[in-house]
């Protein structure tokens, strides 16, 4: 479960500030996708060469919790991706936390997306119950797919210490409300 906390470590581009509000990817002739943002998060992207974006969501202050967003930008012409589709991809993703994890079983739970649909998996590391909280590592990580669109799709890892806490719930909501405008 430590390697989505290596992929937060990548370098970013963007960076928003500390107030609530908006932030906002640019994603081409695929639109803009806008984060809503709690009080004292940031957001961070990258493009990724005409193939999407990766976002990531850091809370404020001490709290111990990261949200990454691969963008995928799904070309013209191709399939849409069905739900029973999403939902094989989203087991298939989750397969690698498994073993680690308390549960030791896949649950596939529905996102609520403003704009979509989405499901993900909750597990929480076997090792770290029990164990204090330490920075940058997770009790529990949620991995998943949102469809947005038809032509743009993101995987979601969703890491902080308590899935019923509010920096867990925070990515869960800045995820499930993310927003997709057409291309100007």
């Amino acid at each position: 479960m430590k390697r989505l906390a290596l992929l937060l470590g990548l370098p970013f581009l963007t960076v928003l500030g500390p107030a609530a509000g908006a932030g906002t990817v640019d994603l081409g002739a695929h639109g803009t996708l806008t984060l809503s943002l709690p009080a004292g998060w940031t957001m961070s992207s990258k493009p990724e060469q005409d193939a999407g974006a990766v976002i990531t969501l850091v809370p404020p202050g001490d709290a111990n919790a990261a949200g990454l967003i691969n963008v995928s930008l799904i070309p013209a012409g191709a399939e849409p991706v069905t739900r029973e589709q999403l939902k094989d991809q989203t087991l298939a993703v989750a397969d690698q936390f498994v073993e680690a994890s308390v549960e030791k079983k896949k649950t596939l739970r529905e996102l609520t997306v403003a704009n979509g649909y989405g499901y993900y998996c909750v597990f929480t590391d076997a090792s770290m119950v029990g164990q204090p909280t330490k920075k940058g590592e997770f009790k529990v990580v949620g991995v998943g797919i949102v469809r947005y669109r038809d032509d743009v799709v993101a995987e979601i890892g969703l890491s902080a210490d308590d899935e019923k806490g509010p920096e867990f719930t925070a990515l869960l909501e800045i995820v499930g409300r993310a927003t997709l405008s057409a291309a100007k």
